[in-house]
């Protein structure tokens, strides 16, 4: 499709026998990747979660493999990737495909903080966003217009988007500037008229992987929204149970949690 001057690119699972409109969930890829390598490196767990549930999957391309997220580093700085994928949600809605009260986006890092600046930017359109292994970017003026479901899962040993640091780096560069993932959660929590004080729990540790999951869900949010950040104890900057690369680089791949399940029921949660 064409918009904001450019051609952008994009595919759509539709699961075989389900007449529309059916809930869309956005799939946003990382840096240097494209819709297709993501589908892969889920091993396309959220179309058989489709076919199951009965949801659109949507893979959005990033242009030039680079999603604009609002820390002023990735991506060409003149495309607006809020307005592109808000236009490619509303032509699967025209279209009779998507339901416009069930657009929900969940994203890898560069993704990922395009997830988090989705939900400041474009509240009233997306139900719910979910953000792995990313942050809040700094530059990201964050006014949603109503309270957003936001769900976070992150790594401690992640040296690109450091748990506790400012800074997103890669190959020794910078990458931009971002909250750190306790206050990103807190500013949504805040946000979101939730108690300040998170309730925290552990996750069975299921796998000899050398993570350990546990979770902060803020309670009392407004409008019966959620926050909720999964801390991966060990984890890399990686997608739970994605196909492991890099891990010198990237670290450790977490196995303890259906992942796809996991993300596909919050979403099933919270329309609009």
């Amino acid at each position: 499709m064409s918009t904001g001057g450019y051609t952008r690119t994009y595919s759509v699972y539709s699961p075989d026998g389900r007449k529309g409109p059916l809930p869309a969930l956005f799939v946003l890829h990382g840096g240097g990747g494209k819709g297709r390598q993501l589908r892969e490196h889920t091993a396309r767990r959220f179309e058989a979660l489709a076919d199951k549930e009965g949801f659109l999957v949507v893979y959005p391309d990033g242009l030039n493999k680079s999603w604009n997220d609002g820390r002023g580093q990735p991506g060409a700085r003149n495309v607006d990737d809020t307005v592109f994928l808000g236009a490619l949600a509303d032509s699967l809605v025209a279209a009779g495909r998507a339901d416009p009260r069930r657009l929900h986006a969940v994203g890898i890092s560069n993704g990922g903080f395009l997830a988090h600046a989705l939900a400041c930017r474009d509240a009233a359109r997306w139900a719910s966003v979910a953000a792995v292994v990313a942050s809040l970017g700094e530059n990201v003026d964050c006014r949603p217009s109503r309270a957003v479901p936001v769900l976070m899962v992150n790594g401690t040993e992640d040296r690109l988007v450091p748990w506790d640091g400012t800074e997103v780096r890669f190959l020794g560069m910078s990458r931009g500037r971002k909250l750190t993932v306790p206050a990103t959660a807190a500013k949504w929590a805040e946000l979101d008229g939730c108690q300040p004080t998170p309730v925290r729990s552990e996750l069975p540790d299921r796998a000899d992987d050398g993570v350990r999951w546990s979770l902060e869900s803020w309670p009392g949010c407004k409008g019966g929204a959620e926050v909720l950040l999964y801390k991966m104890e060990g984890g890399g900057h990686t997608w739970p149970n994605g196909t492991p690369y890099l891990p010198r680089l990237v670290g450790r791949t977490s196995r303890d949690v259906d992942f796809e399940v996991l993300v596909t029921a919050f979403f099933r949660r919270h329309p609009l």
